[in-house]
């Protein structure tokens, strides 16, 4: 929690690992993340049919993802009504000015909850617990659990966070019928989109792309996963290490163009290929690998990732 590029940089340095002259240059997973998680909630809504200019949120941790997910939804037409940091949580039912708590956010930090004066002070806890119809967890791991979990009332749960959800909780809750989201696909907006400015992708091409396509795939997952009856998470596991399976066989065994596509990739690592080479032609590679259809089955190609996820780098 809080570790930028310049420490991940900093670490492989001084354990000896060289980094690439394009590698961990950029901060935006936050913001990435962000709008992975805003695919989650619209399709989850759309599921359910739930009105997103009616519906109400609750965000945990009011962070580099929490900050622009709060705008992203209130853009959607939805109601933020409570956040929380490590100082606390504030509420107001009538909805928070999230512009301002941005800004105060950008200035005081976590105590951005003290110094907003216009809605109530809460314990973090408190807010797992809020009547929301939208509960977005992108702080603690484990923050729900099998004891709060019977209070949690909102409808949709759609993680910013890692593990937010503890198994036996999760199970509980889908019981109830509440919808929750595996977190490895609504927060995949991060290394996506990290992944795709390391490829010289545009901003604006990557928020579209995740966006849109994601979007498609969460759409899927949810179908997929009412049909069968089960958790989204038990189908989208299954698919993630399906292709996981797929990807290591492809490493070990890899093919000319394989071998090829990786020096390409080192040389461009180096900085010796234009990234305005690089960028359409990544494009298209990230629509062919994620994007493709149907999504029970793929094709192995080299550096494939994972299906809610991207390619590592």
């Amino acid at each position: 929690m809080g570790t930028d590029s310049a420490d991940i940089r900093h670490m492989l340095n001084a354990v000896g690992i060289r980094v690439g002259r394009r590698e961990l240059q950029n901060d935006s997973s936050g913001y990435y993340t962000a709008h992975s998680v805003l695919a989650g909630v619209i399709q989850s809504a759309n599921h359910i049919g739930l009105n997103l200019h009616k519906s109400t949120a609750a965000i945990e941790g009011f962070g580099n993802v929490g900050k622009p997910l709060a705008s992203l939804l209130t853009h959607a037409g939805v109601k933020v009504v409570a956040i929380s940091t490590s100082q606390g949580g504030i509420h107001n039912p009538r909805g928070l000015e999230v512009d301002r708590l941005v800004r105060l956010a950008d200035e005081v930090g976590s105590r951005v909850v003290e110094v907003y004066r216009e809605a109530e002070f809460i314990d973090r806890e408190a807010l797992l617990e809020l009547p929301v119809d939208i509960l977005c967890p992108c702080a603690r791991w484990n923050s729900i659990h099998i004891n709060n979990g019977p209070h949690i009332a909102a409808r949709i749960i759609c993680p910013g966070a890692n593990d937010p959800i503890t198994p036996d909780a999760e199970r509980a809750l889908f019981e109830r019928g509440v919808l929750c989201l595996p977190d490895f696909v609504t927060n995949c907006g991060g290394v996506l989109g990290g992944t795709m400015e390391f490829a010289s992708v545009s901003r604006e091409q990557i928020t579209t792309f995740i966006d849109r396509n994601i979007g498609e795939r969460i759409a899927w997952l949810l179908k997929e996963a009412k049909a069968k009856c089960v958790l989204p998470r038990d189908v989208a596991s299954r698919l993630a290490l399906k292709r996981l399976e797929q990807v290591q066989q492809s490493a070990e065994h890899p093919t000319p163009l394989a071998r090829l596509f990786s020096m390409g990739l080192e040389f461009y690592r180096r900085g010796w290929i234009p990234g305005s080479l690089v960028g359409p032609l990544s494009l298209h590679y990230f629509k062919k690998n994620i994007c493709k259809g149907p999504y029970t089955s793929s094709r192995t190609s080299p550096g494939r990732g994972g299906p809610f996820g991207a390619p590592g780098h």
